[in-house]
């Protein structure tokens, strides 16, 4: 199940409540053209699209407003009807998707999983700072504007009030606030059409995914970046890694307290170390297989993939299937470190992260489309 589906499914069951209350929504799974299209339509009632934080905080404050209200009411129908006219005009005709390898992608030797061990794996947080993006944490998270780098720079006077905040609660996750946790494993495997399919080793079947192809001639399908069965097995591996454990509860105490600031930053330095730690932990995947970075590697790079391979969580555009997750777990058994899937196929806690990783050297992200554009 897509979140932005479930998001359809979610103002539905407000509708049936009788909730007419106005709905924001965004991320990024999410587009206006869905938003508009889908999730309007399935709430009846005021529903806006917001593409961050930032701006659906400034949508809400306009919402307590009825004239405000009223001309955004306005603003979303028309906008509706033009983004109906756009897609209804640029229409491709419908095109067969079939199940063939993708000429794109090359067929490379298959690399064998350096272990099939699951690894259950404690990191210390101060590992994990250079990997932390700053522009999201300061900037999405904290609310900072322009580029934190040049504001770090220039000495700016908002970058180092906030700079003072993130060093102290990082000063406080060190001394054991946050704590690092991860379980990873390599699996033989290969693909069969739009099948990726995961082996143990007695070379018997585990699972198999089944991924959307796009529906333009020589689509991708995400199996595509492992090779086939008659090439030899291949492999793929999958983590979960999480700095969320007991984040909530504190940042609750810490809110109780009237500590809202240190509360919220604290939130978010949950989420951006996790983040980091997965981008430390496929780098260090990569090393394993083979294919470790160049050693003069720069941050940026790094946060720009350019390196060989991809990480993929689902949900992403390439791999929809939210209810994958329910496989994944069955497979790594995160519980073992305190993270668990609900029912909606979300990690709790919320600072967590899933991932399935291939090495090929073409594989990038790309976007499947089907159906109504998400």
């Amino acid at each position: 199940m897509k979140s932005a589906q479930q998001m359809v499914t979610t103002v539905e069951d407000l509708r049936a409540a009788g909730i007419t209350t106005p709905v924001v929504v965004g991320g990024a799974a999410l587009t206006k053209k869905f938003t508009y299209a889908r999730i309007r339509p399935a709430y009846g009632s005021t529903v806006v699209y917001a593409k961050d934080a930032m701006s659906g905080l400034d949508i809400a404050n306009r919402l307590i407003d009825p004239d405000q209200r009223a001309g955004m009411e306005r603003s979303i129908a028309a906008e509706t009807t033009s983004l109906e006219q756009a897609s209804r005009a640029t229409a491709a005709p419908s095109i067969a998707v079939g199940a063939a390898r993708s000429r794109k992608i090359a067929e490379v030797p298959p690399r064998r999983p350096p272990t099939l061990a699951r690894r259950i794996i404690k990191a210390d947080v101060t590992e994990l700072w250079p990997y932390l993006n700053h522009q999201m944490l300061y900037g999405k998270h904290l609310g900072l504007r322009g580029s934190v780098e040049r504001l770090a720079e220039s000495g700016d006077a908002k970058y180092r009030e906030l700079d003072a905040v993130v060093r102290d609660v990082k000063s406080r996750a060190e001394q054991g606030w946050m704590k690092a946790r991860g379980v990873v494993q390599f699996f033989f495997a290969n693909s069969e059409g739009n099948d990726l399919i995961l082996y143990d080793e007695a070379d018997q079947e585990l699972t198999r995914f089944t991924f959307p192809r796009q529906a333009e001639p020589d689509g991708l399908c995400i199996s595509d970046y492992v090779g086939p069965a008659a090439a030899g097995r291949d492999s793929v591996a999958m983590f979960v890694v999480s700095c969320g454990l007991g984040i909530r509860p504190l940042a609750l105490q810490l809110k109780e307290r009237g500590e809202y600031v240190l509360s919220h930053a604290l939130q978010s330095l949950a989420l951006e170390t996790t983040e980091a730690f997965a981008e430390k932990l496929h780098q260090q995947l990569r090393s394993e297989w083979g294919i470790a970075d160049k050693p003069d590697i720069t941050q940026r790079e790094l946060f720009q993939a350019s390196y060989t391979g991809l990480r993929v969580s689902f949900g992403y555009p390439a791999c929809p299937n939210l209810s994958d997750e329910d496989t994944l777990w069955m497979l790594l058994k995160p519980e073992d470190i305190g993270v668990r899937v609900t029912e909606g196929f979300t990690m709790d806690p919320e600072a967590s992260v899933s991932a399935l990783v291939f090495h090929h050297p073409q594989a990038r992200y790309f976007n499947v489309k089907e159906g109504a554009d998400v």
